[in-house]
C-alpha cells in the first residue's frame, strides 16, 4: 500500500481557502490528472481521470465514483472509492498562526506509484496558485 502526505502553508485565510477547496467542481484544477469532477448525488463525485489505472505503462482515461466528505467545522475534504480498494484520500487545512493556513494532503492507495509525492506536491502547489489568482480577482 502506498501511503503519501504533502503539505504547504499559503497566505489566505482558512475559511476563504476551505471554501475552494471544498467545492468538488473544482477538484480538476489541482488534481493535475483529472480532467472532469461532478456532484452526481449527495456524498458523492463522478470523476475523469487519465491515469495508468491498469499499470500497463500507458494511461487511460478512466470514469469513477467516489464518496466525497466536507466538514465545515473541521476545514478538511475526505473522499475514496465506494469499493473497498484502499484508496481515500484527505485535505486538512489549519490556521497557521494568523500567518495563513496550512494545507496537509493525504493519500493512501492499494499501490505505490512512481511520482506520486512529486503529484501531490503539485496538486498543493495548484491550490496556492489557484487561490492567489482568486485573491487577485477580488482585488
Amino acid at each position: 500500500m502506498g501511503d503519501y502526505t504533502a503539505t504547504t502553508t499559503v497566505s489566505h485565510d482558512v475559511t476563504d481557502a476551505f471554501d475552494y477547496i471544498a467545492d468538488p467542481e473544482h477538484l480538476p484544477e489541482y488534481f493535475p490528472r483529472m480532467t472532469e469532477a461532478h456532484e452526481v448525488q449527495a456524498g458523492t463525485v463522478r470523476t475523469t481521470a487519465v491515469v495508468d489505472a491498469d499499470q500497463d505503462g500507458k494511461d487511460e482515461k478512466v470514469v469513477s465514483d467516489a464518496w466525497f466528505e466536507a466538514d465545515d467545522a473541521d476545514h478538511s475534504i475526505r473522499w475514496g472509492s465506494p469499493r473497498d480498494s484502499g484508496y481515500h484520500g484527505t485535505l486538512r487545512l489549519r490556521d497557521a498562526d494568523g500567518s495563513g493556513t496550512r494545507i496537509e494532503l493525504s493519500l493512501s492507495t492499494p499501490h505505490d506509484f512512481d511520482g506520486m509525492q512529486q503529484s501531490l506536491d503539485e496538486s498543493l502547489a495548484a491550490i496556492a496558485r489557484r487561490l492567489d489568482a482568486i485573491a487577485a480577482e477580488k482585488g
